[in-house]
């Protein structure tokens, strides 16, 4: 038995070795987060963080030179008590916050979804000289004018080059380069009726487009309502203010308990590391940040790649490149 399955093994191994080597495809790898670029997010954190560092660095100061009034500090098992209450609320914070970040990408990839249903279930029911028309081309342009419109509006921020090609869309579906997000969906479902009125397709047909049209409006009220609902102030508030008492009692008690300078500066680092948890929770609680890096979602990405897909070569006049790199999304 031993001999029979080392002569598996050693024949595995063989044509393991003899394999043809795996070659990368055409569409691309998938993103990641390389080691090279963690000291890049740490730097995107520190500079969103430059006042809380700043203050840090006061109160730190403070302290270290015994400028502070010794009666200000409390017990260290008071501080112990605190420091798991400061715990738990920066928790469930980021719990929250990473929540609403991954619901953002849910939504956005149910709208990547639809807008495919959306030009097949077109295909389906039109016929081709129909479907490549300047109407049939316009069907399928309003679904992708959506797209670059809701990015826009919950980013409120655009690159030159993207709303240029949205203009080059509205100009196409006449309409105005102020067209809103709401407008595009009535002009769409009166394109769907005019279908349906001039027979080009029946009741089912159009049933099936407005399926896929009401599907994508839920998908964008969702992620309007992330938008419009962040987490309440006052419990932004508290848990920062929290964060801030613990850390300060944390520094006396590493000051006052006769700690040498290394240790003071280890009081310091500790501090700094629950100011980074808390900040983290309140800079990913917004998916759709304007600065495009790493706690923002990759909105141009997604609409590049719907774009691309639903207008294949119209596509190409648009000029911008977006990166693949989680850290540097736009």
């Amino acid at each position: 038995m031993f001999v029979k399955r080392q002569g598996r093994r050693t024949m595995s191994k063989r044509i393991f070795k003899n394999a043809m080597p795996i070659k990368s495809g055409p569409y691309g790898d998938p993103p990641r987060t390389a080691r090279r670029d963690y000291f890049v997010v740490l730097l995107l954190l520190l500079w969103r963080m430059r006042y809380d560092l700043l203050l840090l660095a006061v109160i730190g100061t403070l302290i270290l030179t015994e400028t502070v009034a010794t009666n200000w500090q409390q017990s260290g098992s008071l501080v112990s008590i605190m420091g798991i209450t400061v715990s738990i609320f920066i928790g469930f914070r980021n719990t929250q916050a990473i929540g609403r970040w991954w619901e953002a990408r849910q939504l956005w990839g149910a709208i990547v979804n639809q807008s495919r249903n959306w030009t097949d279930t077109l295909t389906s029911l039109l016929p081709e000289e129909e479907l490549m028309s300047t109407h049939g081309r316009n069907l399928v342009r309003y679904q992708v004018a959506m797209v670059w419109q809701l990015n826009f509006q919950l980013r409120n921020f655009y690159h030159h080059d993207l709303r240029r090609f949205q203009d080059y869309l509205l100009e196409n579906l006449g309409m105005k380069p102020t067209t809103t997000l709401r407008q595009l969906g009535e002009a769409r479902a009166i394109a769907v009726r005019e279908l349906y009125e001039n027979n080009k397709i029946d009741a089912r047909g159009r049933e099936q487009l407005m399926d896929i049209a009401r599907a994508t409006v839920d998908a964008i009220g969702g992620l309007e309502r992330i938008r419009n609902t962040p987490l309440p102030a006052s419990y932004d508030v508290f848990v920062r203010m929290l964060s801030w008492i613990f850390g300060f009692q944390l520094l006396l008690n590493f000051k006052m308990d006769g700690t040498s300078f290394v240790g003071s500066i280890t009081g310091i680092l500790l501090f700094l590391g629950f100011l980074m948890a808390e900040r983290i929770g309140a800079y990913v609680e917004g998916p759709f940040d304007e600065d495009g890096s790493t706690f923002a979602l990759p909105l141009n990405a997604i609409c590049l790649t719907i774009s691309r897909d639903l207008l294949g070569n119209e596509s190409d006049s648009c000029l911008h490149h977006f990166s693949k790199d989680p850290v540097r999304w736009t």
